[in-house]
């Protein structure tokens, strides 16, 4: 009986998935892709490849830009900033809590790399759209 209930307390890891986001490919201010969809359990992991960036939620609308330390909201993230310059390509891994849409963009810069459009996005919806974020991430 314990094995089944193991078992069972297992599969949602064993069925989990990872999305893979390159961070500055190509030395460009940007996030690829832009948007994960993702269900609890899966694990979205960032690789920094150019320059210095951070990972970090923020607002959806508002006060897009910069993220602010520590990220935004319940279940926010922040991996701080993280460096390619010594070629070392580091990672940050969220593990996706909710279904809930998140946000999140670079605050490097004071949050330049954020208004030039360095964002992405987590389960976003029909009423909070990727399109919309990154318009109110340029217009902050």
């Amino acid at each position: 009986m314990f094995s089944k209930v193991l078992l069972l307390a297992l599969i949602p890891s064993i069925l989990a998935a990872n999305h893979a986001v390159q961070v500055g490919a190509g030395n460009a201010l940007a996030f690829s892709p832009t948007t994960i969809v993702a269900a609890v359990g899966d694990t979205i992991t960032f690789t920094v490849v150019s320059r210095n960036h951070s990972i970090t939620s923020t607002n959806f609308s508002g006060a897009v830009c910069p993220p602010p330390v520590g990220g935004v909201g319940p279940n926010g993230f922040d991996s701080g900033f993280l460096s390619d310059l010594d070629g070392s390509q580091p990672t940050f891994t969220y593990t996706v809590v909710d279904t809930a849409p998140h946000f999140g963009a670079c605050m490097q810069a004071a949050g330049a790399h954020c208004r030039a459009g360095m964002t992405f996005a987590i389960n976003p919806t029909t009423t909070e759209t990727y399109a919309q974020f990154l318009a109110n991430a340029k217009a902050s």
